[in-house]
């Protein structure tokens, strides 16, 4: 037995089985590939982006400006992380599991396919054009972790909206910051979210964040239990409701290698949040 706060050097040995399908298969090979990224950073790069599918290759790998700390990666070049992540995967691999959702309901899971997770990320993409929402847009997100959860990050990301997404355990007073800061005219919520069988009255706080706030016009609101909340008429829409009346297709817009992706805030415990912003192509490879 150990203290629970010491420290080991002890490692483990991977199962076979992982190992087998792994794309780094041992410490051997993982000390190899960093040190082909620090001594050879530029063909390293270049053969990592290769593994995604880009509308049109980049012109020049990386622009370095050490005096203005500014640092372009792939200029030049265009790409879409939603199509990365659910459509170029829909020609052999559609009726393959792509989520599994662990419901907070113990021994309850979901299996979502590559083909059900595009639908519903085009029905949430055609529901945030549909109230608005453009290229270069900011969306807050605060909700529970379900499925919509990631329908509607991918769907900001197909349609070259940014997404932020903020903690389920902030404060209304923590959202309004980051709604404020990020300029966001719409929010994405749940009427509730659970954990350990606790219910978190997600709609309430967002409503409070947003009292008296004129900048949110659009609240959509996913169902997680069948607690009715308030809703104001003119600004806040069930997400389902509103997914129903939308086609399970949309368009991606094709998204430059330095357009941002989402922002990510700091926890503000040490003063106000910070957002950093992530971009496309470098988040992606």
């Amino acid at each position: 037995m150990t203290d629970a706060n010491q420290v080991t050097d002890e490692t483990l040995p991977v199962k076979a089985a992982i190992a087998q399908g792994a794309l780094v298969d041992s410490m051997a090979v993982y000390e190899q590939l960093y040190a082909r990224s620090i001594n050879e950073p530029e063909s390293f790069w270049t053969e990592e982006a290769r593994r995604l599918d880009w509308f049109h290759p980049w012109h020049t790998l990386v622009d370095r400006d050490f005096h203005e700390v500014d640092i372009g990666w792939f200029l030049g070049g265009r790409m879409n992380a939603c199509y990365n992540c659910v459509d170029r995967h829909l020609e052999d691999k559609a009726g393959k599991t792509a989520i599994i959702w662990a419901k907070d309901e113990p021994g309850e899971y979901e299996h979502i396919s590559f083909r059900r997770l595009k639908h519903e990320v085009c029905r949430v993409a055609n529901v945030l054009r549909h109230h608005g929402v453009r290229k270069g847009d900011t969306v807050c997100i605060y909700m529970p972790m379900i499925p919509e959860l990631a329908y509607t990050m991918l769907a900001c990301a197909r349609i070259g909206a940014v997404h932020s997404i903020i903690f389920g355990g902030f404060s209304a007073e923590a959202i309004r910051d980051r709604i404020l800061d990020s300029q966001s005219r719409v929010v994405v919520t749940a009427n509730e979210g659970l954990r350990g069988g606790r219910r978190l009255p997600l709609k309430a706080v967002v409503d409070r964040a947003v009292d008296g706030l004129d900048l949110v016009d659009t609240v959509l609101v996913a169902r997680r239990t069948a607690t009715e909340v308030a809703m104001r008429p003119g600004r806040d829409f069930w997400l389902d409701e509103a997914c129903a009346q939308q086609r399970a297709t949309c368009t991606f817009e094709w998204m430059g290698s330095e357009d941002p992706l989402f922002i990510l805030y700091t926890s503000g415990s040490t003063g106000k949040p910070k957002g950093v912003m992530h971009t496309t192509a470098g988040y992606m490879v």
